[in-house]
């Protein structure tokens, strides 16, 4: 049955974007397999389990759709859904980055990746202008709504927490809907920019498979952002807990494909495309969640190159620093196909097993004959 499980997942890769995927497919199996040879001169330094971060480039990666000023500071959603949830906190940081965990936490378990980004120049053939924190923080102000959100939402209750901050479910006071509140500390490095790209995102591309965008306040330090609650939590639960048919793996693909196909189509890389961003409610919505690394292309930026993402997912593109466009979430979500039928992802245990040959070693005490008979040869030596 996972056999069949596994073809039937690479059929709807192979049919959404022809042979691209196995190709890159193919070549990663290869490199990931010389590298964790015994032979290989490198080793894993990914950590079994970690609280995981991201940080967006740095720079020459300012989008155009960011340089508009933003006329709007309400909500622009006309609609929200009663269902919701956020995904858990992702893996630990690598390099500096920042947590990179979506907006909304089906749990409180860590995943067993890491979330980065490291700063590079773009693929585009110019460089935007770099933005100050303080100019981040005037357009954050710009995109968010005025008005009391500790008053307008009520019942909060932690259900995640991460370096970006905690997830919490609340009620909206006037309607009495269950919202999900993703809190993100604005006193990091490059939050203030990651906050802003969020919200745009989600504002302006609405679509069935993509979670509910509903408000965003500034509060003290922090930026609420409210989106719909999903129930049914994170695909990554799922695949924790149980195995999953054929049937089902198939609905999650192609519910999240049209997403992906949504995304793609308004020149949009998610780039964070794994299980725990991936949400479902009890209804059998899947939908997207978690658009901190998502990047808009412009005529002027058709392509990305910065090392963004989680690396268990990332594709060959973004781990040699080629520009990259949107066929990058294809290969994630081919990982993502893998993890639901094998459990998790390629490699996941790479780092915690090692060769024969290295547990097979004596405790360090048995060197002791050697060196003291290395010491006597060398003192006999010297009559």
């Amino acid at each position: 049955m996972d056999r069949v499980c596994a073809a039937a997942v690479c059929t709807v890769f192979s049919v959404a974007y022809s042979g691209y995927f196995f190709t890159q497919l193919a070549r990663h199996i290869a490199r990931a397999w010389r590298e964790s040879a015994p032979w290989s001169p490198k080793p894993s330094t990914q950590p079994p389990v970690a609280a995981c971060a991201q940080e967006e480039e740095a720079k020459g990666e300012q989008d155009a759709h960011q340089a508009a000023t933003a006329a709007t500071a309400g909500p622009e959603h006309a609609a929200s859904s009663s269902s919701a949830s956020l995904v858990p906190p992702a893996p630990a940081a690598a390099a500096g980055s920042e947590e990179a965990s979506s907006g909304q936490a089906g749990s409180s378990s860590t995943s067993s990746s890491c979330t980065w980004s490291t700063s590079s120049s773009s693929g585009s053939t110019e460089h935007l202008p770099e933005r100050t924190e303080d100019e981040w923080l005037a357009m954050l102000r710009m995109l968010v709504s005025q008005g009391d959100a500790e008053a307008k939402y009520t019942d909060l209750e932690s259900i995640g927490k991460g370096g970006f901050g905690t997830v919490c479910t609340a009620v909206e006071t006037a309607t009495g809907e269950e919202v999900a509140i993703k809190k993100i500390s604005l006193l990091q490095e490059s939050s203030k920019e990651l906050c802003v790209k969020e919200i745009q995102v989600m504002r302006d591309h609405k679509n069935s498979n993509v979670v509910n965008y509903i408000d965003s306040f500034l509060v003290h330090e922090e930026l609420w952002l409210v989106m719909e609650y999903m129930d049914g939590g994170s695909l990554y639960d799922v695949i924790r807990e149980t195995r999953m048919a054929e049937g089902e793996i198939a609905v999650v693909s192609r519910e999240c494909l049209q997403g992906l196909d949504f995304l793609h189509s308004n020149n949009v890389i998610h780039r964070d495309v794994k299980s725990h961003n991936i949400l479902l409610s009890l209804d059998g919505s899947v939908k997207l969640a978690d658009f901190g690394l998502a990047a808009q292309l412009t005529a002027e930026q058709s392509k990305r190159r910065s090392a963004v993402g989680t690396t268990y997912w990332m594709a060959p593109e973004i781990f040699t620093r080629k520009p990259y466009g949107p066929k990058v979430d294809i290969w994630s979500f081919g990982i993502v196909g893998m993890e639901m039928v094998e459990g998790a992802p390629p490699y996941l245990m790479r780092s915690s097993r090692t060769h024969p040959f290295v547990t097979s070693a004596q405790p360090t005490s048995s060197l002791t004959p050697l060196l003291m008979a290395v010491q006597q040869f060398m003192a006999d030596s010297r009559f």
